[in-house]
């Protein structure tokens, strides 16, 4: 196996600062979907609301403390403190049993001088001692990188984010949306967009990292896409309701510690999300097996035309599971241009998943190196990969053909690439550069050397 791809659990593009939080397929909000809705809009007077009707719907338990819980991180957004305060102490009364979440959660901090907050922590502390399982950990913030940007000081943004390297960190995409709107604002950017991503396994385990992707105005075709669709079809056999009824289930299960996450993910095609082996996930793969292939034209048709884009990313999902894999890569490239990350993430997963049980490249070389001008670092880190799995598919004849024009063409932005703190960035830029230079340099100072002797 040349890479993992279960290294990441949360890679923050949207939701709010507890869970990756996802609407459903099916028509018409529900509160929880509104407050979700009102959340991303920054919207939080509504979404204190919509998620304390959210819990009152919701039977007692974990369900309604994580909706209590939300309200309160938007009450408090919202600068109503008494009431944020009131909302987490029912959501501990109803079992929230992560004092280190809360303690560290950005979005209370305004509360943190109340009356009351010692009270809130003793009591989640209490919760957590009595839990069967241990929450997930706090990821501690071990980097941050500024990239895509000639003319913004990466000190400045840097500064300007308000965080420190070494200390516990909860994300806030609230706060994140903010602090984009700023940049872009402060710097006449055409793109500003703040990545957490927390590892779970590996090396990395327990540690984050903060990339803020910058796009600079004179640099706008970047930001390339395809138009926005607009449709809105019907869910295949039901497919797309039960993927993420799988995903749902699968995220509660690792967030309850039942998921050994020191076992790879196992499955019957290339790409899947943390596996079918507990036995509350194995009911499911048998379906996506079964189903999947004959209607893989119509999940195709939800991945280009459906305007609902946690449909389309959720299609791209299910299409690993397509007859062959030369009609998965032709159904998903197309996409890897989405409009939105979080499918274009999944497009390029699958993609790279596929490529990696290969032994001959499925997708062109070019289609990656196009890849790797996309904006976000989701995009980026699968498209590296995705061409260092390329080049290594290739004839050694055909790589040398490659190598001078894809060094006049990427050089400098591999060498900057290898620079970055972020392992999932640095790591395959090196490796990239490896096979294309023929060399091993330890340092980027010494590529920045190498590339300065090519003459680009």
């Amino acid at each position: 196996m040349r890479i993992s791809l279960g290294v990441l659990l949360l890679i923050l593009g949207t939701g709010c600062a507890h869970s990756p939080g996802k609407a459903s397929a099916a028509s018409g909000a529900t509160p929880s979907e509104q407050a979700e809705q009102s959340y991303k809009a920054l919207n939080f007077p509504a979404c204190a609301e919509q998620f304390r009707q959210a819990a009152e719907s919701a039977p007692e338990g974990e369900e309604r403390a994580e909706s209590l819980y939300r309200a309160a991180g938007c009450a408090a957004l919202a600068g109503q403190h008494s009431q944020a305060l009131a909302l987490l102490k029912r959501s501990v009364q109803s079992g929230y049993y992560d004092p280190d979440h809360v303690r560290f959660n950005p979005e209370l901090t305004s509360l943190h001088s109340q009356a009351g907050w010692q009270e809130v922590l003793d009591g989640a502390q209490a919760n957590r001692a009595k839990a069967p399982n241990p929450p997930m950990p706090v990821a501690v913030l071990t980097g941050i990188d500024v990239y895509g940007s000639r003319r913004v000081d990466a000190e400045v943004v840097r500064r300007a984010l308000g965080l420190k390297v070494g200390k516990p960190i909860v994300p806030s995409r609230a706060i994140y949306s903010q602090q984009e709107e700023a940049l872009r604002k402060q710097h006449s950017l055409a793109f500003a967009r703040v990545s957490f991503i927390y590892f779970f396994e590996g090396e990395a385990q327990g540690r984050a990292f903060i990339t803020v992707d910058l796009v600079d105005a004179e640099d706008a075709h970047r930001l390339r896409f395809l138009p926005a669709p607009t449709g809105s079809l019907e869910d295949p056999e039901g497919l797309i309701a039960q993927w993420q009824e799988y995903e749902d289930k699968s995220f509660q299960l690792m967030q309850q510690g039942k998921l050994d996450q020191e076992k790879p993910a196992e499955c019957r095609v290339a790409h899947c999300i943390l596996g079918f082996s507990h036995p509350e996930l194995a009911p499911y793969e048998p379906r996506f097996v079964e189903k999947v292939p004959r209607v893989q034209d119509a999940l195709t048709r939800v991945l280009r035309e459906d305007s609902n884009r946690d449909k389309r990313a959720t299609a791209a999902f299910l299409l690993a599971y397509a007859a062959t894999p030369e009609q998965l890569v032709a159904r998903l490239v197309p996409s890897i241009r989405d409009p939105d990350g979080l499918v274009r993430n999944n497009v390029l997963r699958v993609l790279l998943a596929t490529q990696r049980q290969a032994d001959h490249p499925l997708v062109e070389v070019a289609t990656a190196v196009d890849a790797l001008s996309l904006p976000e670092t989701t995009d980026r880190n699968k498209s590296l990969y995705l061409l260092k799995m390329l080049l290594e598919d290739l004839k050694p004849e055909a790589l040398q053909a490659q190598r001078t024009p894809l060094i006049r063409q990427l050089g400098s932005q591999l060498v900057s690439m290898a620079a970055l703190q972020q392992p999932i960035i640095r790591d395959p830029a090196i490796d990239v550069l490896k096979l294309l230079s023929g060399e091993n340099h330890q340092t980027p100072e010494q590529w920045k050397a190498w590339l300065s002797r090519q003459g680009s």
